[in-house]
């Protein structure tokens, strides 16, 4: 009589833990440096490899985005960041990455002191100047150098490696003049940024500061 063969149980396949998923998050920069005197509101975020430093008084809104991916991100004293709006290099090779053999200067990302950039902005330059305003849905391409106290009209398109100097207004569809009245007025720009200071202690009372998530 023959023996009966019993049929041996697949082997079940192991179930994948939380550490071997690919994470879709972004890197927490290894180098971040922020001013406990900042104000980070919840949703706000801080991401990528290279360094970020966010200085005294700094304010990012909820969904404000700050990205180191392809290069370093300076935050000046007094800085404005309103929801929606990124700051750092969006695409490209990684600042500081050899191209054709060639390695370009790592510059990254810096926004000078009292800075102002609005809803939805997108700022790339490799320079902002003092007391700069980008108004809501401005795009500031790669390697731009904006001046002191530049105003930049909501919806304006800043081509890659444009420089704009000092006081200058840009408007409509690329147009350009000079603030002369700004620029031969000292007393009005130390007036703009003690308003934009006095801003900033509005919003210190009226958003929640999340500034500890990121101080550990």
């Amino acid at each position: 009589m023959s023996a009966t063969l019993t049929p041996t149980p697949p082997t079940p396949k192991p179930r994948p833990t939380p550490s071997k998923r690919a994470s879709t998050a972004l890197p927490r920069p290894p180098a971040l440096n922020i001013d406990p005197s900042a104000l980070i509101a919840q949703h706000a975020s801080l991401a990528g490899p290279h360094p970020i430093l966010v200085a005294a008084n700094v304010v990012l809104h909820p969904h404000a985005k700050i990205s180191s991916v392809h290069g370093k991100v300076l935050l000046g004293e007094g800085v404005c960041v309103a929801e929606r709006a990124v700051v750092g290099v969006q695409g490209g090779p990684e600042v500081g990455a050899s191209i054709g053999g060639v390695t370009p200067p790592t510059a990254g990302v810096v926004v000078g002191n009292g800075v102002v950039i609005e809803t939805g902005a997108v700022v790339e330059a490799e320079e902002v100047g003092e007391g700069t305003v980008v108004e809501g849905g401005v795009r500031v391409g790669r390697g731009c150098d904006i001046g002191r106290f530049c105003t930049i009209t909501a919806a304006s398109v800043i081509p890659p490696d444009t420089e704009i100097p000092d006081f200058t207004v840009v408007y409509g569809n690329g147009l350009r003049r000079v603030d002369t009245t700004l620029k031969e007025r000292t007393d009005l720009q130390e007036m703009r940024l003690v308003m934009h200071a006095k801003q900033i202690e509005v919003y210190k009372k009226l958003i929640p500061n999340n500034v500890g998530k990121w101080m550990g």
